[in-house]
């Protein structure tokens, strides 16, 4: 039998990271490769990584401190990880942790109790503008235990690298940036699926259309967006804003809609497995995410030949990329502005889609070079004594 790698991670239906790990991982299954994964998502839990090899879910306890029952959740929740540690580690030597804040770091600190003898962090987020004094302190604190367990330092960008490790462990040969990877090709814009979609959701094909991929949470900032829509289509009424994904603020989002009597003219698809054949229908892709990680729905959509518009909170490796603008999230009326100008742009989608994946690939944001850096960090597949 061979010995396992360990995965762990909030590993929801819609996140990010559920496809960076799906994109990626069936790679390296198919050289040899065997996981153990551990799930904690409590919203729409991926299940379908049960592919990968052998699954443990465990939904992480509730974040909202004032909850009912708050500490006995958290104390069942690190009962059953610790069990689930150490039945894993009867078959895997390396964890690798995918981590979105270290405000709760019991997760490395279970990992080195259970003797582990690789403990990978990975930092797959970028927080730092909408974090508070207190969760600053708990991110402190977290800092301090990675530096003190964890043996391998990844992140996804730079910036998740500030939020999560000190200048000292960045310079640490043990440190590497892994940036998120597509199946760039698979992303090829394709004119009639742009029109199959079009007429199966109501859109008249001259209908500029906004799209946003993603989870409805606080940090991706869709209210926002739907906020810069309505002042944009007052200039340009022939236009359509279309949310797909599902999340626990999705009725949040709704109600803004409903405030700005916009019913008619904002989609809510939910969540969809053919994402890639929909967004063939964006004219543009909106981002306005407060703080993330490397947005692989940008990439795809980019991919895909859309325009996009993000916020100036994202990566510069994003920046680099042509078709891509960044504005500040603070002003409603500089979106509408910019997406009016992109409105008036004239090019050709086929022509754009096929530029931005070489640009794409050049940049190594593929599944080629993402699974050969992870193979990089876990060595050849072994075998057990």
């Amino acid at each position: 039998m061979r010995r396992k790698i360990t995965i762990f991670g909030f590993f929801s239906e819609d996140s990010g990271l559920t496809c960076f790990i799906k994109t990626n991982y069936h790679a390296l299954v198919a050289e040899g490769y065997d996981f153990n994964i551990i799930n904690t998502a409590n919203y729409r839990p991926a299940r379908e990584l049960k592919r990968l090899g052998t699954y443990y879910e465990v939904p992480f306890y509730f974040s909202d401190i004032n909850g009912r029952n708050f500490f006995q959740k958290r104390k069942n929740f690190i009962r059953e990880l610790k069990d689930i540690l150490e039945e894993c580690r009867n078959t895997s030597q390396t964890i690798h942790l995918y981590l979105n804040t270290l405000c709760d770091p019991i997760s490395i600190i279970l990992a080195h109790k259970a003797n582990f003898n690789r403990i990978i962090t990975h930092a797959y987020a970028d927080y730092t503008n909408i974090f508070n004094i207190a969760e600053k302190q708990l991110q402190y604190v977290g800092r301090k235990m990675v530096e003190k367990y964890a043996t391998d330092y990844i992140a996804v960008t730079p910036e998740a690298a500030n939020f999560f490790y000190s200048k000292k462990l960045q310079r640490s040969p043990k440190f590497s940036i892994i940036q998120n990877g597509i199946a760039v090709k698979k992303q090829r814009y394709h004119e009639e699926q742009n029109l199959y979609y079009r007429k199966r959701y109501g859109i008249d094909s001259k209908t500029f259309v906004i799209g946003n991929v993603g989870r409805f949470i606080n940090s991706k900032n869709q209210v926002f967006l739907v906020e810069c829509f309505d002042l944009f289509q007052k200039i340009y009424p022939n236009a359509k804003l279309v949310f797909i994904g599902d999340g626990p603020m999705i009725e949040d989002v709704r109600q803004r809609v409903y405030q700005l009597n916009l019913e008619s003219k904002v989609i809510f698809t939910g969540y969809l497995e053919n994402t890639e054949e929909v967004q063939n229908i964006f004219n543009v892709f909106a981002y306005p995410a407060i703080s993330d990680g490397l947005s692989l729905s940008l990439l795809h959509s980019i991919a895909n030949g859309a325009m996009a518009v993000v916020s100036n909170t994202q990566s510069q490796q994003l920046k680099e990329l042509d078709g891509i603008v960044s504005l500040p999230i603070d002003n409603a009326q500089l979106w509408a502005d910019e997406f009016y100008r992109l409105n008036q742009r004239r090019y050709n989608r086929s022509i754009q889609s096929e530029k931005i994946m070489s640009e794409l690939i050049q940049h190594g944001f593929t599944i080629s070079t993402v699974s050969r850096q992870l193979k990089k960090l876990y060595g050849r597949p072994q075998w057990e004594d």
